[in-house]
């Protein structure tokens, strides 16, 4: 995407940038996702940026390869893993529940399609 000046503009990058400004040090962002190839990556028209396994690498660390694109952060990440949207929706269900719930999603009704981000700013 280009802004009014002609200079290409990435979403996300001008978002996970904004994040990090607003956190304090040791701040932790939470982010849920749709990833490819999950179909829910790609039906909502609002999804500019296809997400997979491994975008949020581009906003790990203070070389992080998202700065070839104007990021200027510096996140660790916490937890990154695939899950399915109401294993983190309500927080209060048994362990036990999210865990059947997880297996039955990636071996029989077609794989999680949602990343799980829990990333802490680094100043």
């Amino acid at each position: 995407m280009m802004n009014a000046d002609g200079e290409l503009v990435n979403s996300l990058v001008n978002l996970m940038n904004e994040v990090y400004r607003v956190l304090k040090p040791n701040g932790v962002f939470f982010a849920s996702t749709p990833i490819f190839p999950h179909p829910s990556a790609f039906v909502d028209p609002t999804h500019v940026n296809i997400m997979t396994d491994k975008t949020y690498l581009y906003f790990i660390g203070n070389k992080a390869l998202g700065q070839m694109y104007g990021f200027n952060g510096n996140f660790e990440a916490i937890k990154v893993l695939r899950e399915n949207p109401s294993n983190f929706i309500n927080p209060q269900e048994t362990n036990l529940r999210k865990i059947l719930r997880r297996f039955h999603r990636k071996y029989f009704r077609g794989g999680l399609s949602h990343h799980v981000w829990e990333l802490k700013a680094l100043k």
